[in-house]
């Protein structure tokens, strides 16, 4: 079934979602687009990563569902699913970096729920990330803040062929890590 998706960015077609796939660990996965009845799932990744966790996001509380909605709702979320289960299993969101004559360049913003780490969602959800921000008309996607103790991230980018473009010393003041330097990442999607 195909999904007629009203972006923030622009109106377009995403035929090939949902995208069913095998992860390394042998799960089945679909990748689909966010509705309302995944609120309550993806609210509880991010807080337990922004709250508990407070070492890869800058906010420091993610308590409120309001504030959820306001900073993770607010244009193009993305969901993997345990096939069999329906269980959410991490998300993106993907919105534009910069306003007006620079929105073309995106940005993301992935969580996958602690359960499910090392077991290719981000790999899965990456893959499918590109190609979804290239259909959606961005032309670039920049991470603005990957803090450099975020291996798991760094590896991610790097494998992907995202290309190191800066450096942000003492960028943030993380949970038990104290201030630490954040990288920048690029990734040019007209090619």
């Amino acid at each position: 079934m195909a999904y007629h998706i009203k972006s923030k960015k622009s109106e377009v077609n995403l035929e090939y979602l949902p995208k069913t796939a095998t992860i390394k660990d042998g799960t089945e996965v679909v990748l689909d687009v966010y509705e309302e009845k995944h609120e309550k799932e993806v609210h509880e990744i991010l807080r337990y990563i922004v709250n508990e966790e407070g070492d890869s996001y800058p906010q420091e509380d993610m308590t409120s569902i309001e504030d959820f909605r306001a900073y993770y709702l607010t244009h193009d979320v993305y969901v993997c699913l345990d096939k069999e289960t329906q269980e959410v299993l991490g998300a993106f969101y993907i919105k534009p970096n910069f306003p007006g004559r620079c929105s073309h360049i995106c940005n993301a913003g992935f969580i996958v729920k602690k359960a499910a780490r090392g077991r290719g969602v981000a790999t899965f959800m990456v893959e499918n990330y590109l190609q979804i921000a290239r259909d959606l008309g961005y032309r670039a996607s920049f991470f603005n803040l990957v803090f450099v103790t975020n291996e798991t991230s760094i590896r991610l980018w790097r494998k992907f062929g995202f290309t190191e473009i800066g450096r942000v010393p003492n960028a943030g003041n993380l949970k038990g890590k104290g201030y630490t330097d954040a990288l920048q990442f690029y990734y040019d999607l007209t090619k």
